[in-house]
């Protein structure tokens, strides 16, 4: 009788340890689209995405690599150019609008404030605020009703390093010359550029999150380069400098390419029209709020 139990026991544990394996097996990352279902009448997929038997999503729906169902997930080449069918797809985007709407997957831009009528979009200002500020009154910073502290509040949608050497300018500013060239600099410019509570430069410090027009522009806060582009996009024009740089690149680009199997581009470009800039950066003007240069 003890001998039958030890061997029920040992075969429940196998049995057991079969199933976790299988679990194990089969278990996705945490951010895998969700397989076994099966599209809404909206999405028409392309021929190339087959459907299992009963029209639900599959892994050879996305996924041209043979077996890969079979194979270990860290062992899965994401690199082969049929990880995704028909890839590789810079950015991922890409592959993903091939069976979802982009325009109805696309972020709005927050920082468009204003309506074709030039009016407030509410909605827009509780992104960053609780309520939406009393635009005609002097409003102190503690008085904002911001979400998150000033100096953090941007990392909310951006990265904390969205443009080259963003990370150091966070900074308090080095020398007390140089503060005290920013305080002058201010009331010469009649212009609102904010340090933290830390006198660090944080984001809005050359940025505006606000679209001109949005605070009165006769007001220091409300100062900043024009954009006549309604969609506030940085745009750039090219340049006779681009033959240098790019000379001057060409043999560590290729090496860069195919040590990460990339295809990257590099081009120099001047920038055309700014955003939300406080003052232009292109002609030096932002860095001299705070920067002083021998001439």
């Amino acid at each position: 009788m003890k001998l039958f139990i030890i061997s029920c026991l040992t075969l429940f544990y196998a049995v057991v340890a079969m199933a976790a394996e299988q679990k194990k097996e089969i278990e996705l990352p945490p951010f895998h689209h969700v397989v076994g279902v099966k599209p809404s009448n909206e999405r028409q997929l392309d021929k190339k995405f087959k459907l299992g038997d009963d029209g639900e999503l599959v892994c050879t729906t996305c996924h041209g690599l043979n077996d890969m169902d079979k194979t270990p997930i860290d062992e899965v080449d994401t690199e082969d150019p049929e990880f995704l069918r028909e890839g590789p797809y810079k950015p991922l985007t890409g592959f993903c609008y091939q069976c979802h709407d982009k325009k109805a997957n696309t972020r709005d831009n927050i920082h468009l404030m204003l309506d074709e009528k030039g009016d407030i979009k509410e909605e827009q200002c509780k992104y960053c605020h609780e309520d939406v500020p009393d635009r005609e009154k002097d409003l102190k910073i503690d008085e904002l009703k911001l979400r998150l502290p000033m100096e953090s509040i941007c990392f909310g949608c951006h990265l904390k390093d969205p443009h080259f050497n963003s990370i150091e300018h966070q900074v308090e500013p080095s020398r007390e010359a140089m503060l005290k060239h920013l305080k002058k600099m201010r009331k010469e410019l009649n212009i609102f550029i904010p340090l933290s509570d830390k006198n660090e430069v944080m984001c809005v410090s050359c940025h505006t999150p606000h679209q001109r027009g949005v605070i009165d522009v006769n007001k220091p806060a409300g100062k900043q380069v024009e954009n006549p582009d309604p969609k506030l996009r940085v745009s750039y024009e090219k340049h006779p400098w681009n033959a240098v740089f790019t000379a001057d690149k060409d043999l560590r680009l290729q090496e860069f390419n195919k040590n990460s199997n990339s295809q990257e581009h590099l081009s120099y470009q001047r920038i055309k029209q700014e955003s939300l800039l406080r003052l232009p950066a292109k002609d030096g003007q932002l860095c001299l709020a705070c920067h002083t240069f021998e001439r």
